[in-house]
């Protein structure tokens, strides 16, 4: 005590000191001044409860992108919708366009949905996987997004059951709400693609999805291949053809398609479950009969004696090793399956031991599997051996937006499982298949187009081709403009074969340069001398004069032209224009 009033004294004394000297003084460089604490010190302002609604009042607008997927656009009508019906009262529902000149109040109240041009919907993705939604408060916003918009609608449910307090006239987010799950856990498996704001992510069928990563670079891709391998990913096989860049990894869950797509700038990765994967390049295939192939004439009556079909396909190359590999297959009748059979036994080295070391189907319409499902349904499908069956028919979703019904593809599918001895596989571009000698290589499938919409469905056949004998045939099933742009771009003159199928059974379409224009430039790159017409000899006098079949058949290119017609027409490898021994037409 006696301290302290000492001390007190001798400041008191200071203090009047400097007040009678009436001057101001400088301290010295030994003197301590105590801190300024009258300086504002800035601190965040406390969150708070978001009161979205609060009674009968809405204090939130639903914000969603001015350009969303419809996945995203449906699901902020649908928050609106059941916030309205929980409550009794309905939120303002708007989108992020701002009027030029204008700036964007980050104070506004707002439930952002998806991504939105705004910066909290990015910030919110930083903590999450492609697999997982996020439900976060980010100063006055209410942030829900999620990588995959398909994710929404799950995170919507779980705001309002468990996190949000909902009553009559009222609907309350807690304060500082940060709640995250894993709606999807095949996309979950995935590391984040570095430097890409906002990709798109699209379910292709078979638990099978894509995440489209555009305007990026060979090294931003050989950069994430390193870190699929980080993520204990093996890679399976990788190449370079064209100047695109594909691999494929495995681990025990999952199988990842990885391609970097030249022409467009773009990456697109495709993971699924764990599946059968293509055969790799083995030691040559034992050498027992001669390589051919053989086109199946599928024109006949049906129903109208005048009519007879026209469309369809059914191909067969025979391998070194006596094997077989079938395209298509032609319709759903018992004659297709037993011309399919009876061929294949009569020139099958053990005539009771036949074996199909690959049947692909290049798309879902009834004209070019429906030959599979006729083999299928018969005892035939007892006398052979199917070692894989390939093909890439698409999501539900995609059936949905092309106006199509799944449900008569669903039992081809099961069929495709249960008979392939090796496994069904799902084919993705940049997939390479070795069979008895034979290469098989996947240019194209709908994975390419999405996520556009699908308003042809032939859109989603199969582009590819079959390297046998010293010879490459190209087959384009049924595969519409946009298809074969998307192979002519990315391929270029690496589609240079000496066959070539004439697409969509040779089918008219419109004539403008929109609708020709990539089917012509994938016939010019290709610069085949033979020509498969395959479908029927009414089709070819019908269609031949069309201006895309018109410019195939007219090619300095072009020397000879095989027309399936009602006939089977089997040519030995490698094969010299002119010298089947069939009526063909020859330039």
């Amino acid at each position: 005590m006696k301290r302290y009033l000492a001390w007190f004294t001798a400041l008191l004394l200071t203090v009047l000191l400097l007040i009678f000297c009436g001057g101001e003084s400088t301290p010295s460089a030994e003197t301590t001044l105590p801190p300024d604490t009258t300086a504002p010190v800035e601190t965040t302002p406390p969150a708070v409860d978001m009161d979205i609604i609060r009674d009968g009042t809405a204090n939130y607008t639903i914000v969603r992108p001015e350009n969303g997927d419809q996945v995203t656009v449906s699901a902020a009508a649908l928050l609106r919708t059941q916030i309205e019906q929980a409550t009794g009262t309905a939120p303002a529902l708007t989108t992020d366009w701002i009027k030029p000149g204008t700036e964007y109040d980050h104070s506004t109240l707002e439930i952002l949905i998806g991504n939105t041009g705004y910066s909290e919907s990015a910030e919110a993705l930083q903590s999450i996987t492609y697999g997982d939604y996020i439900i976060k408060q980010i100063g006055s916003k209410l942030v829900i997004n999620a990588w995959d918009p398909e994710n929404l609608g799950q995170a919507i449910s779980v705001l309002l059951t468990k996190v949000a307090q909902v009553s009559e006239g009222t609907f309350i987010v807690p304060a500082n709400t940060v709640h995250t799950e894993t709606a999807n856990e095949i996309l979950h498996a995935l590391p984040i693609y570095a430097d890409e704001d906002f990709p798109s992510i699209y379910p292709t069928g078979s638990d099978n999805h894509l995440v489209l990563i555009e305007s990026t670079t060979p090294e931003a891709y050989a950069a994430y291949c390193t870190e699929l391998e980080k993520a204990g990913f093996t890679r399976y096989t990788g190449k370079k053809t064209a100047g695109n860049e594909f691999a494929t990894y495995t681990n025990d869950q999952y199988v990842i398609n990885a391609g970097f797509y030249d022409y467009y700038d773009e990456v697109r990765i495709i993971i699924e479950p764990d599946t059968a994967l293509p055969p790799l390049e083995s030691e040559a295939a034992a050498h027992t009969v001669t390589p051919s192939f053989t086109a199946i004439g599928l024109e006949f009556f049906y129903n109208d004696p005048d009519k007879p079909l026209q469309n369809g396909q059914s191909f067969i190359w025979q391998l070194a090793d006596g094997s077989y590999i079938i395209v298509d297959g032609g319709v759903n009748r018992t004659y297709d399956s037993k011309t399919l059979y009876d061929f294949m036994r009569e020139h099958a080295p053990d005539p009771d031991n036949v074996v199909i070391s690959a049947w692909i189907l290049t798309h879902a319409h009834g004209d070019h599997h429906g030959g599979f499902v006729s083999f299928c349904s018969s005892y035939y499908i007892n006398r052979v051996t199917i070692k894989h069956v390939i093909a890439n028919y698409p999501s539900d979703r995609t059936y949905a937006e092309n106006g199509s019904n799944p449900e008569s593809t669903k039992k081809v599918m099961e069929w495709a499982e249960r008979y392939s001895e090796d496994g069904f596989i799902k084919a993705h571009v940049g997939q390479t298949f070795h069979f008895g000698g034979a290469v098989l290589e996947i240019l194209y499938t709908t994975e390419s187009y999405l996520p556009k919409i699908v308003d042809n469905f032939n859109t989603t056949s199969m582009i590819f081709t079959v390297d046998i004998a010293g010879q490459r045939f190209l087959i384009t099933g049924d595969a519409t403009n946009a298809g074969c742009a998307i192979a002519a771009n990315m391929f270029g003159s690496y589609l240079k074969s000496d066959f070539v199928q004439i697409t969509h059974h040779g089918a008219g379409v419109a004539e403008d340069g929109s609708t020709i224009r990539g089917v012509t430039d994938l016939y010019s790159l290709a610069e085949a001398p033979i020509i498969l017409w395959p479908s029927g000899q009414r089709a070819y006098n019908a269609y031949y004069t069309e201006t895309r079949n018109a410019h195939a058949l007219n090619l300095p290119s072009t020397k000879e032209i095989f027309v399936a017609g009602s006939r089977i027409t089997t040519i030995l490898l490698p094969y010299t224009p002119g010298t089947s021994g069939y009526d063909t037409i020859l330039k």
